[in-house]
This record gives structure tokens, sequence and C-alpha cells, in this order.
């Protein structure tokens, strides 16, 4: 009986030890980090502008940035408006089903007329031959089928039949660190030569272009959003009140060369602590935050100042451009853990600051 309470002891301590030392892993967890400020897509050639003004002079213009090359053969899934792998038709063999190896490899490659299997087993998708048309995957096996543009089609034999493939654009990107949602629209910009991906879940867009005998991808740039503006005293909080504003707000925003007309609105939020002012295309917002009064561009704005570069920052008209929150950070299954660790010590204390006030409410109760 002895050595089993032993035994059962040091078990417990083994435990209780070993339990310890996960709890203090987990809580070590990197701290997960917070959603980054809104962010403004500008299309390609867009001007960042001095000032939010009609007739003020571009600064700069934005340029797409290079993220990497593909192999020419995708063209067919942006043609086609598909991205993932997915069956286009089956064909018999016929006679050449007997065929192996590299006598089937010859007999595909030369004695087949991709052109009109295509036109007539596909409704919409059109095979133009190129001087080198089958290239051998695996003899007998698998061929990668290119057209004059260099499309790609994947071909596979199965029994005694070919099934042909469009290839896996969507692996390609996460081959490269860029995963796609589910909810894309793609669009032509130039026939075999240019091609926009737009991911409307996620808020990006991706130009595909040829060049140099690849197909080379851009993601469109994305200047920051200079939201907050500047802050006062709470003192010009009664002026707001009023439906005015204070010098000092006044002077804020010409500090940032941003005139103020005579036609712009002061308008009390719902919550008292924040206004709203309007001005012509352009909307603000003041909050109490702290005792002080913080200024931020509305996101609604006609008008939105972004910063292109570290040198350079101006306006750009809102309806040039796309408006995207940036995606929620993605936690580690250790953030995870720590995050239910902390919830259920939370749950913990709670439960056990009740217990207290009950127990004074009790002895208050019984003297």
């Amino acid at each position: 009986m002895k050595a089993f309470l032993k035994s059962l002891t040091f078990g417990i301590i083994v435990i209780l030890t070993v339990g310890f030392g996960i709890s203090v892993y987990i809580l070590q967890a990197p701290s997960i980090g917070q959603t980054k400020a809104s962010k403004f897509q500008v299309h390609t050639r867009t001007a960042v502008r001095s000032r939010p003004t009609v007739n003020s002079k571009p600064l700069a213009y934005t340029k797409d940035v290079y993220r990497f090359s593909l192999d020419r053969q995708y063209i067919s899934n942006l043609n086609s408006g598909i991205l993932e792998r997915e069956h286009l038709f089956s064909a018999a063999l016929t006679h050449r089903a007997r065929l192996k190896g590299k006598d089937l490899d010859k007999a595909l490659k030369t004695a087949t007329d991709w052109q009109k299997m295509f036109a007539d087993l596909t409704e919409s998708t059109r095979f133009r031959p190129s001087t080198s048309v089958l290239e051998t995957l695996a003899s007998g096996k698998e061929w990668l089928l290119r057209d004059v543009s260099g499309a790609g089609y994947t071909v596979t034999r199965t029994n005694n039949q070919i099934d042909i493939y469009l290839p896996d654009l969507k692996d390609a990107f996460d081959t490269n660190k860029i995963e796609l949602s589910a909810d894309l629209e793609i669009s032509t910009e130039q026939k075999n030569k240019q091609w926009f991906i737009k991911d409307k879940k996620r808020k990006q867009t991706y130009s595909l272009a040829t060049g140099n005998e690849k197909l080379i991808v851009y993601q469109q740039s994305k200047p920051e959003i200079l939201t907050y503006l500047f802050e006062v005293d709470s003192a010009s909080q009664t002026l707001l009140a009023a439906g005015k504003l204070s010098p000092e707000l006044i002077q804020g925003f010409e500090a940032l060369k941003i005139p103020l007309s005579r036609r712009t609105q002061v308008s009390a939020g719902e919550d008292g602590v924040s206004w709203n002012i309007k001005d012509q295309s352009l909307k603000y917002n003041i909050r109490n935050e702290d005792d002080r009064l913080k200024v931020y561009l509305d996101l609604d704005s006609g008008w939105l100042r972004i910063r292109a570069s570290d040198e350079i920052t101006g306006w750009v008209q809102s309806n040039r451009g796309t408006i995207f929150e940036p995606p929620s950070p993605i936690l580690s299954s250790r953030q995870l853990a720590k995050k239910r660790l902390l919830t259920l010590i939370d749950k913990v204390k709670a439960k056990v600051g009740m217990s207290d006030e009950e127990n004074k409410t009790a002895d208050a109760a019984s003297r």
C-alpha cells in the first residue's frame, strides 16, 4: 500500500511539473499581432497629388510590385477564366491504344490533329498549334501540350483514352507563398498578353503579363491611407457641441495644407464624444480619446490622403482605387493555446472573485 501511495504521489508530482512547464511555454508565445491600418489599393498610373484640388499636378505615379515569374503554360488558365486544375475533355486512343512508351509519344506528337480535337470536344477553347506541340513528361503516360502562345494543357493516358486538363495556376501561386481565395475575378486586358486577377475576399489585385518567354506576376501597389491627421486639447469640445470649429482645429487643418471652405458642416455623433465634419467631398471624424480630441480622415471621403513612399505623401481620388481592411492575423497553434489558456484563467478569476463577494455579503448579513 505504501509503495502504491508513493508511486501515486510521484506520478502526481510529474504531471503537475509537466503541466506547469507546458503552461509556461504556452504563455511565452509571441503576442498576437494587431490588425494594421486600412490600406488603399491604387491602380497603375493613378496620380498622387499634393493637395485635394482638381488642377494640382501629380507628384509621382504608383508602380506594380514584381512577385514572381511562371511558365507560360498557365496562359490557358487565364484565357479560360479557371485557375485550378480542371478536366476539359477525354478522347479515345482508338488504334493507338496498343502503343506504349516512345511509340505513343511519337504518335501523339506527329499524327494527332489537336486543333480539330479541341474544336470538336470543347465549346470555347481554341487550340492553335505551334512548331513543337507536345512535350513528354512521363513517356507513354503524361505530356504537356502547348499552342503557339505558350498556353499549356496536361495530357494523361487512362487505359484506352487520353484526358486533357488545364494546369493548376492556384497551386503555382501557393508555391510562391501567395494564397488566393475562392472569390476571384479574372479579366483580360490584352488577349494572350495581359490579365488581371482580383481577389475580392483578400482585396488584392494581381497583374499578369507575358515577357521574356515567361508569365510575370505583379501585385498592385497599396499605399497606406493616413487616417490619423492631428490632435488638439479637449477645450475645443465646447465649440464642437455648438456646431463650430475652434481656432486650434482650423490651424491643425491648415498646417497639413487642408483648406476648409465656408460650407464646412459639423455634426455630433450618437455617442456624445465624437463629431463628424463634412467639407464638400471630404469627411473627417473627431474623437475624444484620453481627454484629447483626435482628428481622422473619413474613408468615405472623395479624396484620400496617402503615403506612396517615405518621401511622397499626397492625395488620390477615392474612386480611382479600392479601400480594404487588411486580413486578421493568422494565429499559430501555440498562440491559440495561449488565447484559450488566458480566457480560462480569466473565467477562474471571475468565479473566485464572485465567491469572495458572496462570502462578504453572507458575513455582513450574519452580523
